[in-house]
């Protein structure tokens, strides 16, 4: 009888468990805004491309660069304000030579803390802590090259540590999303532990960034997953919630810029054309392309983020596609559309 009665308590917790799962998550509870702001994160993570002839107004003449960076959420719930990340970002930069080599790629790998600071999803706000190991996949001892460095298999190596604050405004009519305009400042340290003492002195150990991001969104009938094409002709509003309707990011614009504060044995403080890193990317996302983006960007590099190349400066053009967390969310099942993305 024990046995029996222990059985039935263990089935009725387990299915008032679930059936709390599958009660609809509300926009102004807490479940909710853990589980939005960990779209907020992952969005706003840099884009991964590959852009033909690589920088373009570089010394060197390349085939191709890439970048592939993305996260890993680990730690995302609908319990905790707390989220965490594995973070992998590698860059490659193929040489226009007889054997296109690629020389020092650029290994960066580490982790971050997001914390949600607000209860507002359409004026949201987080904070992040993130430590990354930053190499060039060498192990040759560093060494100088007459007037420069060796840019062939010269060990770099190092380390930091970063704390950003990110900010922003999503415009909406209810579940149909028109823009948002996107904010961060940065503060970046890799002059406190690990890292080769040749480039003391010559190397933007501390940073200071702030970066803006303006992004535009669609809303329409998926095509593909329905043969309803006459629906897609009328205008969305708030009331669609059937599976195949589509929040898609249409337009980004990026402006990103670094202005090293530590101390140079060359250049004081308002050595800007050392210091300062600038660019502006433009993002375009036709329907057909889903996550992925044609991608145009020009900017500044003082000094080159391209591990051993650091002591590289020059104005740059690059074109190519670029993939990444863009806003792509099919409708949610249910009647609420303030579950959509939840499921």
């Amino acid at each position: 009888m024990k046995k029996f009665a222990l059985i039935t308590l263990i089935i009725f917790i387990c299915n008032g468990t679930k059936a709390q799962d599958q009660d609809p998550i509300k926009s102004d509870t807490t479940r909710y805004l853990n589980l939005k702001y960990i779209g907020f994160y992952r969005q706003n993570h840099p884009l991964s491309y590959i852009a033909p002839l690589g920088e373009l107004g570089s010394k060197n003449k390349y085939i191709f660069s890439s970048r592939l960076s993305t996260s890993f959420m680990i730690l995302g719930t609908k319990g905790s304000r707390l989220a965490a990340a594995l973070i992998p970002d590698f860059t490659i930069r193929m040489l226009d030579l007889n054997s296109k080599p690629v020389y020092t790629p650029d290994f960066r790998i580490g982790g971050a803390f997001y914390y949600r600071l607000n209860n507002d999803e359409n004026n949201y706000k987080y904070a992040t802590l993130g430590f990354m190991h930053h190499s060039n996949g060498q192990d040759n001892t560093p060494r100088q090259v007459v007037g420069t460095l060796n840019y062939k298999d010269w060990d770099f190596s190092t380390n930091y540590i970063y704390g950003r604050y990110n900010w922003g405004r999503v415009k909406s009519n209810g579940n149909i999303l028109k823009s948002s305009l996107n904010q961060q400042v940065e503060f970046k340290s890799n002059g406190l532990f690990g890292y080769d003492n040749v480039i003391k002195g010559d190397y933007g150990f501390t940073r200071i960034g702030y970066s803006v991001s303006y992004r535009t969104y669609s809303y329409f009938y998926d095509l593909l997953t329905k043969d309803e094409k006459e629906n897609n002709k009328r205008v969305p509003n708030k009331e669609d919630d059937r599976k195949g309707w589509l929040n898609k990011e249409r337009f980004r614009w990026n402006l990103e810029t670094t202005y090293a504060i530590n101390k140079y044995d060359s250049y004081n403080f308002f050595a800007v054309k050392r210091r300062l890193n600038i660019e502006a990317t433009a993002y375009y996302s036709p329907f057909w392309m889903r996550q992925t983006s044609l991608m145009l960007g020009t900017g500044y590099y003082g000094e080159d983020p391209y591990n051993i190349y650091f002591k590289d400066k020059y104005a740059w053009v690059r074109f190519g596609i670029a993939v990444g967390f863009l806003k792509y969310t099919a409708k949610a099942r249910g009647k609420s559309y303030e579950s959509q993305e939840l499921n």
